[in-house]
């Protein structure tokens, strides 16, 4: 049994350094190397980007905040959702992208899919 982890007292770095992310540079890009925990193993790799999100997708479990993450809530169904230090210095950059919980992200994926379908 996996033992679990109190990400409330960590940094973001910290939590992310615990779930095995590091940072790299890959082709001249630097970004976020994540272990992938499909069947290949093979590690997926998340450019760094400063351009302007469509949304943001937090999370609703408490349990996954790290240290400095303030409440919000869903633009969609208007649950709590959390938000990290890094993501509230995005929203000041952004004002106006929406934060959305992950069932409304996956909601709005799903629809995208239809409609591409349907095209």
């Amino acid at each position: 049994m996996t033992e679990k982890i109190d990400f409330s007292k960590m940094t973001e770095g910290e939590a992310l350094y615990s779930l095995g992310a590091r940072a790299i540079v890959k082709d001249g890009k630097k970004g976020l190397l994540l272990p992938n925990p499909d069947k290949t193993g093979k590690p997926l790799f998340i450019p760094a980007s400063d351009e302007k999100p469509d949304a943001i997708v937090a999370s609703e479990h408490k349990e996954n905040r790290v240290k400095g993450a303030k409440k919000t809530r869903c633009a969609d169904c208007r649950h709590r959702v959390w938000i990290s230090p890094a993501t509230q210095h995005v929203l000041k950059r952004y004002p106006g992208v929406p934060v959305i919980c992950i069932a409304c992200f996956v909601k709005r994926a799903e629809e995208e899919t239809k409609t591409e379908k349907e095209e």
